[in-house]
């Protein structure tokens, strides 16, 4: 029977390597990959937007039918982006983290023999000896390594839904650029067509000797310049159709359809600066990400500061000498500081945890300095909107009174191509202003955390 521990040993292995995890192997292929970018069917987009979670996007009713909305595109782009699954695998990477945090150390088992080599060996056996020990000043630090574990978790899914609140919001804003280049372009092509009409008309009076040369070059330039603009607005609508689609996880060449009945403001009244700055830090993701990293550094520094105490290991024998005589001892290891006492790890750990410090204390600095620029900003665009307002009717009452003096015969239709073509640039104008408006709004709930802001 004073055998049979030492006997179980192979069992003990064997019963050991059947709880342990087993290799699973997953192929890179160009199958898998382009099943992973295809885009899901309309429905099953709808269902994924009604269970979407997140601390500020919240689930709308999802239909692309009817054209792609602002809002759409942000939840979209949270179920499709694929740097967002990408990001998204570090929440596992976190969670492995925290599992390894509140694992034990194994104990430690050794088996020895002592065979005899020589002299007289009448009566005599192979020595035996089998050990166990483990550490036990594990135990001191297992506690700090859970906390500082759950809060880079915690720090982890912060991060992620900020990446999400970001891209979201850069979606929303290529809807509505997109939505203002089309407007642009429209009008362009308009006057596009108006100063092609001129130049034929200002070609047959050079024919017939009625303009002078001069007339003639100035109406080819200045038809030639709007198709310069007109041709960099495409560029533009095309090039944001791009940044749209990879956003949203779509093929490069994929075509989606936008609502067409978006408003763009005419005005807006932002919160004031002290209620938008009230409570920041706890509702910026990246802050409060920075709050949970800080938490997890904080631990760091006290487990390496624990760390310098010696390590304890205690443990248990069980031996035969060759005589057969059997022993059972106890026995304690103990490290001695001599040396290295920990000194470089709690200064690396100090200055880490001095550093997310600083970075925290900027990012808040920046994020209010971020928030007063765009009210300013605001007031700004609110102002030259509605100045545009007041001036584009005018020119509205001016192209008109042109119309009507031509069809009496009292201008030449020259005046009247080129008060028309001040209303569209003015009208242009006004669009880019209230796109500014719109970007400047959505950049404000990004740096303070709030989605649709009111006043």
């Amino acid at each position: 029977m004073k055998n049979s521990g030492i006997n179980l040993l192979p069992a003990a292995f064997f019963y050991l390597l059947l709880g342990c995890s087993q290799y699973h192997s997953k192929a890179l292929t160009d199958e898998s990959v382009q099943q992973q970018l295809e885009t899901p069917a309309a429905q099953q987009l709808s269902i994924q937007a009604a269970q979407i979670r997140h601390p500020l996007l919240k689930p709308v009713p999802f239909n692309i039918e009817d054209g792609l909305s602002p809002d759409e595109a942000a939840i979209l782009a949270v179920l499709r982006n694929p740097e967002l699954r990408a990001a998204r695998d570090h929440h596992g990477i976190a969670n492995a983290q925290l599992l390894q945090a509140g694992l034990l150390p194994n104990p430690t088992l050794s088996y020895s023999f002592a065979a005899l080599s020589g002299g007289l060996d009448q009566g005599k056996v192979t020595g035996l000896g089998l050990g166990l020990g483990w550490e036990v000043t594990s135990l001191i630090t297992r506690s700090n390594k859970l906390t500082a574990a759950e809060a880079e978790q915690q720090s982890v899914d912060l991060h992620i839904a900020w990446q999400e609140w970001q891209i979201a919001q850069g979606a929303k804003t290529a809807v509505y650029q997109l939505l203002v280049y089309s407007k642009q372009q429209l009008l362009l092509e308009e006057m596009l067509q108006r100063l092609e009409s001129n130049r034929v008309r200002i070609q047959q009076a050079a024919d017939e000797g009625l303009v002078t040369e001069l007339d003639r070059v100035a109406a080819i330039s200045a038809k030639n310049g709007i198709d310069v603009r007109l041709q960099a607005i495409m560029q533009q609508k095309n090039q944001q159709q791009q940044r749209l689609n990879r956003a949203l996880g779509l093929q490069p060449y994929e075509a989606i359809k936008l609502q067409q009945d978006l408003a763009l403001a005419d005005g807006w009244t932002a919160p004031a600066y002290g209620k938008l700055t009230h409570d920041l830090s706890n509702r910026r993701l990246d802050l409060m990400a920075l709050q949970q990293a800080y938490k997890n550094q904080d631990e760091q520094v006290h487990i390496k500061v624990l760390q310098q105490f010696p390590t304890i290991s205690i443990g248990f024998s069980q031996s035969k000498n060759p005589s057969a005589y059997y022993t059972l001892g106890a026995g304690v290891t103990v490290t001695l500081p001599v040396f290295d006492q920990n000194q470089g790890q709690i200064a690396l750990a100090v200055a880490t945890r001095q550093q997310l410090f600083d970075e925290y204390t900027n990012r808040v600095f920046q994020s209010k300095a971020d928030i007063a620029e765009l009210l300013v900003n605001i007031t700004s665009l609110n102002k030259q909107i509605q100045s545009l307002h007041t001036a584009i009717p005018d020119l509205e009452n001016l192209v008109n009174a042109y119309k009507l003096a031509i069809e009496h015969g009292q201008i030449g239709v020259l005046n009247y191509y080129v008060s028309w073509n001040n209303l569209t640039d003015k009208k242009i104008e006004l669009l880019a202003l209230q796109l500014q408006l719109v970007e400047a709004r959505i950049a404000l709930e990004i740096a303070t955390g709030i989605y649709h802001l009111e006043v």
